[in-house]
């Protein structure tokens, strides 16, 4: 579990890694990624195994169609993606 648990935190901090410029400010990605924080966090403390695997093979497709993606709008895009799964 704590190796899931520690993949997802990498997730959202790949995410939180892509370059700048567009509408979706650093701020606004900074506010989205800990909204995902929190909710992985309550998600790994539910001892729900079964959601917590089906979330974190999403964020895991989420995480791989923006990596090398150097527009902030994408990150933004990818957090929202990963806050409607949760």
């Amino acid at each position: 579990m704590k190796s899931v648990k520690h993949m997802l935190l990498s997730t959202v901090l790949v995410l939180g890694l892509s370059g700048c410029g567009s509408e979706c400010t650093e701020d606004d990605l900074k506010n989205k990624l800990q909204q995902v924080a929190v909710k992985v966090q309550a998600l790994a403390t539910s001892g729900d195994v079964t959601k917590l695997m089906e979330f974190s093979q999403k964020a895991s497709r989420i995480s791989q169609s923006t990596q090398g993606d150097s527009d902030l709008q994408a990150a933004c895009q990818a957090a929202d993606d990963l806050l409607d799964e949760l």
